[in-house]
């Protein structure tokens, strides 16, 4: 919970309460049209929380003055990030302010928000949304074709496009309306453009570049990955440099970013990708789509008494899981030949088991690898319990600092999309109208 109150006549905090302690505040001072940003604490038990991040935000909602200013050590490398990350930057240089260093002065002018509506459409549900700065989720909606697909096993490409088609205006409608805001309110407007089905990227795609042209506005193409991991941004702040887990449907991959404008592999699957692989294991047990949450809803009560194979330990930080599905696949089919019954829940224990394991193994060894201190987890395999609290477990026994979106930001969704598209609206990153849609592509900025 956040508060504001009144010191004396200019003087102003804002407190962060866990439970009845204060264990943030943000002092301000207001002269004339000038906000001056006099002090930020958070307590050490409860830092890289995103604390210092919502008392910024909050601030940025109270008042709008002409520019904001701050004094910051010049050595305090993690706090100018985060003042960077709003904008402010350096307009002079203190010499020997501090004992230990140099002091900043750091201004942020005209603080206008940033609103970017985007949209996503990559797969099987639209979505679109508004969000603030970056980090604000204004307004999201999502239609989920999810009971349509249902009858036919899994997304029918042909079917999803024509949803989208059917969809896309009511949902714009709905978004715009729950915030209360039009379309010439936004500053730019995004949408995903790759990866995924062609024709379900080109109905956001196309909608989105009309938008652009009509309203005058900037177009800002996000590769689909990119959103998933910038939905660490929401409600929170993601801290540099950094190690991304990006496990969905398509891909497995561990990324490394020196800063929120640089991308490297650091290793991919070189098959299947994880959430395919849950999928899979679904179907040959007779589970409905979408096959992910139900094979996790089954292994909860489930034991690992099913022998599974060892996932690629070759030293790398590359996986393969093509080896576990075919063995899932065979070991169903010797059971059923002998008129065994399968074991639901404890084949689907097994699998979960061994797939985990693979993942916090080859993060762990990216991890040491790069030097990172900071991890985040992303994709919609993110949201499945048992992964991200065991990846959890393995950051605090390494002393990693590890970040994961809600797990409604973890599924497709625009909010993500926005919150990637900010990043690149910041960097001047825009795209021209004749951009086009890319079932494949790797992730760049």
């Amino acid at each position: 919970m956040i508060k504001s109150k009144q010191l004396k006549d200019y003087e102003f905090e804002i407190d962060y309460f866990n439970g009845n302690c204060v264990v943030g505040y943000l002092k301000y001072e207001v002269t004339f049209d000038v906000v001056n940003i006099v002090d930020v604490f958070v307590d050490e038990n409860f830092r890289r929380q995103g604390i210092a991040t919502e008392l910024f935000v909050f601030l940025f909602e109270s008042v709008n003055p002409d520019r904001f200013m701050l004094e910051v050590n010049v050595n305090n490398f993690k706090a100018i990030k985060l003042y960077e990350k709003f904008g402010f930057v350096t307009i002079h240089v203190r010499k020997k302010y501090y004992k230990d260093g140099d002091a900043l002065i750091m201004e942020l002018k005209n603080n206008k928000d940033v609103y970017i509506l985007a949209i996503e459409s990559s797969c099987d549900e639209t979505s679109v949304s508004i969000v603030k700065n970056g980090v604000v989720d204004v307004s999201t909606t999502v239609n989920s074709q999810i009971d349509v697909h249902k009858k036919y096993g899994g997304v029918v490409p042909e079917v999803a496009s024509r949803m989208h088609l059917e969809n896309i205006t009511f949902v714009l409608d709905e978004t715009l309306s729950k915030a209360n805001m039009r379309l010439e309110d936004m500053d730019a407007f995004a949408c995903t453009y790759a990866p995924g089905l062609l024709g379900s990227l080109l109905v956001g795609l196309e909608t989105t570049k009309t938008l652009s042209l009509i309203y005058n506005k900037p177009f800002i193409k996000v590769n689909h990955m990119m959103g998933h991991i910038y939905a660490n941004n929401i409600g929170s702040n993601m801290n540099y440099p950094l190690l991304a887990l990006i496990v969905s449907g398509g891909h497995t991959d561990l990324i490394y970013m020196e800063d929120e404008t640089t991308i490297k592999y650091i290793g991919q699957t070189l098959d299947d990708a994880v959430g395919e692989c849950f999928d899979k294991v679904a179907r040959i047990v007779d589970l409905p789509y979408p096959g992910g949450p139900n094979v996790e809803k089954l292994a909860l009560n489930g034991n690992p008494t099913y022998l599974m194979p060892n996932l690629l330990s070759d030293g790398s930080t590359n996986f393969s899981f093509s080896g576990i599905k075919s063995h899932v696949v065979n070991l169903a089919h010797n059971e059923k030949q002998r008129g065994n019954e399968i074991n639901k829940e404890d084949l689907c224990r097994s699998f979960q088991d061994a797939v985990t394991k693979s993942l916090v193994d080859k993060t762990l060894l990216a991890l040491n690898k790069t030097g990172a201190k900071n991890l985040v987890m992303a994709g919609g395999v993110a949201s499945n319990s048992f992964i991200r609290e065991s990846i959890r477990k393995m950051c605090e026994e390494n002393n990693i600092n590890f970040s994961v979106p809600d797990k409604k930001y973890c599924t497709d969704n625009a909010t993500m999309i926005s919150a990637a598209a900010y990043v690149l609206y910041k960097n001047n990153k825009f795209a021209g109208l004749d951009t086009n849609a890319k079932s494949h592509e790797l992730l760049t900025l």
